[in-house]
């Protein structure tokens, strides 16, 4: 266990990196395209926005993370892939960095015994055959890549913090960042396939911002 010397400043990049919001997004939890994943002890609740989802056209979900840990927990929130698996008809959003670049994300900290909810877009522009028995996606699932140890970073998450230009992460923690990183995979939700998009498929300008906030 660190000593609360050491983790002291993780808490002071905490207060530099994260900006509540007076009207945050928020997860509905009675609605029917909320997916649930849970992995020890983190829970995520995520809910799409689109019903119907067609070529080259946005994926919008607000999502809440709970850190049940006594610990500081990070998502690199800006970190976003959209992909597509033919064979399960399910398209996935991936959120937060698996595998880190050269430079130091943003990144959303998330203290021990709290919950934040922020929200996450991308655009699904996998060509799909517009035929008639042709396989067409069916599920939208939700993956939140966490950071769960922030010890080796806390450094950086300092100077990212206050730096104007992207902080270099250095290659001897590359590995570092992979053990420390976890996926809480969500459910996946039903979705229905057009072969044009509609204009309910088109975020508002609301949900198109990322947003933090804490319930």
């Amino acid at each position: 266990m660190k000593s609360s010397k050491q983790l002291f400043p993780i808490f002071t990049a905490i207060a530099m990196l994260v900006a509540v919001e007076a009207h945050a997004a928020k997860v509905d939890m009675k609605d029917p395209r909320r997916a649930l994943g849970r992995e020890d002890d983190i829970r995520v609740d995520a809910q799409l926005f689109q019903e119907q989802v067609a070529s080259n056209t946005p994926l919008n979900v607000t999502y809440q993370v709970q850190n049940l840990t006594n610990v500081p927990i990070a998502i690199a929130d800006k970190v976003v892939g959209v992909s597509y698996d033919e064979d399960a008809r399910t398209i996935t959003m991936s959120i937060g960095a698996e595998i880190p670049e050269e430079t130091m994300p943003h990144l959303v900290v998330i203290p021990p015994g709290t919950k934040k909810t922020l929200t996450a877009g991308g655009v699904f522009n996998v060509a799909v055959a517009n035929t008639r028995f042709a396989p067409v996606p069916q599920y939208v699932q939700v993956r939140v890549n966490v950071l769960r140890d922030l010890t080796a970073f806390r450094d950086l998450i300092v100077q990212s913090s206050q730096a104007t230009a992207p902080v270099a992460l250095p290659s001897a923690l590359f590995d570092t960042w992979l053990d420390a990183s976890d996926t809480i995979l969500c459910n996946a939700v039903p979705v229905r396939w057009s072969a044009t998009p509609g204009k309910n498929s088109l975020p508002s300008a609301e949900q198109r911002m990322p947003a933090v906030g804490t319930w």
